[in-house]
């Protein structure tokens, strides 16, 4: 028995003008950028059991910075990065997102002492 598929509409926004905001992937760009960053240093951190200073970050992250692009100027997009995220540590967005989320908290909290 074939199974039916439900078709999709596409809702055209583009009358929203100034109203119209990017696809909620776009939105969180930053947080999938920093959370897949962060996911990969401490995934090597603990496979070589250091914990890295300052400069051993500094050093990852430009090489992050060269394999991904920086924020600004990206080389993928947040569904190839959520891709190949899952693929080398299988976390998806909303993985990625929380990362990054407690990230900021621990940032925070470094920053209120």
């Amino acid at each position: 028995m074939a199974t039916r598929t439900k078709k999709v509409s596409l809702i055209d926004d583009n009358a929203m003008g100034i109203y119209k905001i990017a696809d909620y992937n776009e939105r969180k760009f930053k947080a999938v950028y920093y959370g897949l960053q962060e996911t990969w240093g401490k995934t090597i951190q603990a496979q070589s059991q250091t914990n890295w200073n300052k400069t051993q970050w500094d050093t990852f992250k430009a090489r992050f910075i060269a394999t991904f692009g920086s924020v600004e100027n990206p080389k993928y997009s947040v569904q190839e990065m959520v891709d190949y995220s899952i693929k080398h540590f299988n976390k998806g967005l909303e993985e990625l997102l929380e990362v990054n989320k407690r990230t900021w908290l621990q940032r925070e909290r470094l920053l209120a002492k």
